[in-house]
């Protein structure tokens, strides 16, 4: 009988540490929290969002696909130097980054939305010149279109 018992007691311990590996979900690498992220951002939910990014940043400091996300979602809630203070510190980490430029055009129009336009035409023209070290004309001619726009705007 305390043969059946210690077999039942070892079976027991079996099944569970298998079903607990089984149901263990892995960890949450940056790439996961920033593909949230986009999902919560998509949906509406920007205060879920900005989580998830700050969550995707504290995994990998030196991700500005991250930074760049969390800019965007701040802009989506009215909180522009927070917004502009993400795109600059995701600047900062890269500045070779292929998304760089698209952040220099948050911040000018964002410095501009908040009448900043010194600040709005500094960053399109930086706009201007990473998107043509890039060879985007694209880019270039999207950044200079801006750029015309906040100055015939400025007083």
């Amino acid at each position: 009988m305390k043969k059946i018992i210690g077999l039942c007691i070892i079976f027991g311990v079996i099944v569970v540490t298998v079903w607990q590996r089984a149901n263990h979900e892995e960890p949450m690498h940056a790439e996961d929290y920033l593909q949230l992220g986009i999902e919560h951002g998509v949906a509406g939910k920007h205060e879920d969002a900005i989580e998830a990014f700050k969550k995707a940043i504290q995994k990998n400091p030196n991700y500005p696909s991250a930074y760049l996300s969390l800019g965007n979602a701040y802009g989506n809630t009215g909180r522009y130097k927070k917004s502009i203070a993400a795109y600059k510190e995701g600047i900062q980490i890269d500045p070779r980054h292929s998304q760089v430029p698209q952040m220099e055009m948050n911040i000018a129009w964002i410095a501009n939305k908040m009448n900043d336009k010194k600040t709005a035409v500094l960053y399109s023209q930086k706009a201007i010149q990473s998107f043509t070290d890039r060879n985007n004309l694209a880019g270039v001619t999207k950044a200079a279109s801006q750029l015309r726009m906040i100055e015939k705007n400025t007083p």
